[in-house]
């Protein structure tokens, strides 16, 4: 299977099933709302995140390689450094890429997901989270 050669969000997000977009469309909306720093790439087929490296990257089970039958992976590519403290993160065999299964749009968790997204984007800037109290965050 090859991946797609997608350049942009529309024509991604047109290759989908509805419920794939529904989840990638609400999830990216909190990515560019909340941190407008992060530019969205393009690799396998899918949306990166990136500031000073990749920070995140939605997988939708319709793609090549996807590892799943339904739904979206929402993946950090630094994950096993992150704290998963609310145990949503999912390492499996990896050693660094980590992702929340997210099986339909309610299960966008935006509270949850933003707290691991602002730990990523510190990671991403250099600044060790273990000087930070979560509440200061």
């Amino acid at each position: 299977m090859k991946f797609a050669k997608h350049r942009d969000f529309d024509s991604f997000l047109d290759a989908l099933l509805p419920s794939e977009q529904a989840i990638c469309l609400r999830i990216r909306n909190l990515i560019l709302q909340n941190f407008p720093t992060l530019k969205e790439t393009w690799a396998y087929g899918a949306p990166f995140y990136k500031g000073r490296k990749r920070v995140c990257f939605l997988y939708p089970s319709s793609l090549p390689y996807s590892g799943v039958k339904e739904g979206v992976n929402f993946g950090f590519n630094r994950g096993n450094l992150l704290s998963n403290e609310h145990g949503l993160l999912y390492l499996g065999d990896r050693k660094e890429v980590a992702y929340i299964a997210v099986l339909a749009e309610k299960d966008v968790q935006e509270a949850l997901f933003l707290e691991i997204l602002h730990e990523a984007v510190i990671l991403d800037n250099g600044i060790n989270t273990n000087d930070y109290d979560s509440n200061n965050i």
